[in-house]
């Protein structure tokens, strides 16, 4: 008797076991945690070529014309006055690498202050003020960057440069600007105390 149920609990014992192991391997399959999609596969990490490929897009953007010359100009003359704390009065495109120089006048003298394409001051250089760029500009009420935006208006095309020029006995805004409407490369002059253009020539 003691035989009988011995060998009746272990055939009891194996099948559970033989059940339960195949029980596992069909919950393992149909478990609804176990995610087998291509969204659940993890992305290689990028390689060096990858992050050469990325830096060449961003070149190519930047070649691309996103620069924008009076954007930039019109940005370094802001900077340069904060920096010299004065009034900028001329404008020069710095060899066409997107940098300018501004001069800024400050009293009795002048600052010249190198402002690099990213709008970072580069250096500054003082120097004497004209006494008739001084003249001009305590006449003035319009300033630089106003006849700048004046000139742009008028003509379209991109900032080269500004200068005060005296245009047959009136002070003006001398703005050169270049690939305007036209075609060409044209002066703008603006009138120092109106703001309006007096002439307009390739």
């Amino acid at each position: 008797m003691r035989k009988t149920r011995t060998t009746t609990l272990a055939t009891v014992l194996a099948l559970g076991l033989t059940l339960a192991a195949c029980g596992g391997a069909d919950d393992t399959a149909d478990s609804p945690t176990a995610d087998t999609s291509p969204s659940a596969v993890p992305a290689p990490a990028p390689t060096e070529e990858d992050a050469d490929d990325d830096r060449a897009t961003d070149e190519d953007t930047d070649a691309g014309g996103s620069f924008d010359p009076t954007a930039s100009g019109l940005a370094a003359v802001d900077v340069a006055e904060t920096e010299a704390g004065g009034t900028a009065y001329q404008l020069d495109d710095e060899d066409g690498d997107g940098g300018w120089e501004v001069d800024v006048a400050l009293e009795d003298r002048s600052v010249e202050v190198t402002v690099g394409p990213d709008s970072q001051v580069l250096g500054t250089e003082d120097d004497d003020l004209d006494d008739e760029d001084r003249a001009a500009l305590d006449a003035a009420t319009v300033p630089l960057a106003e006849a700048v935006q004046t000139a742009v208006a008028e003509v379209g095309g991109q900032l080269d440069g500004v200068e005060l020029d005296d245009e047959d006995g009136t002070w003006v805004w001398e703005v050169s600007l270049d690939d305007t409407d036209g075609g060409d490369d044209v002066e703008v002059r603006v009138s120092t105390t109106t703001g309006e253009v007096v002439s307009a020539d390739a």
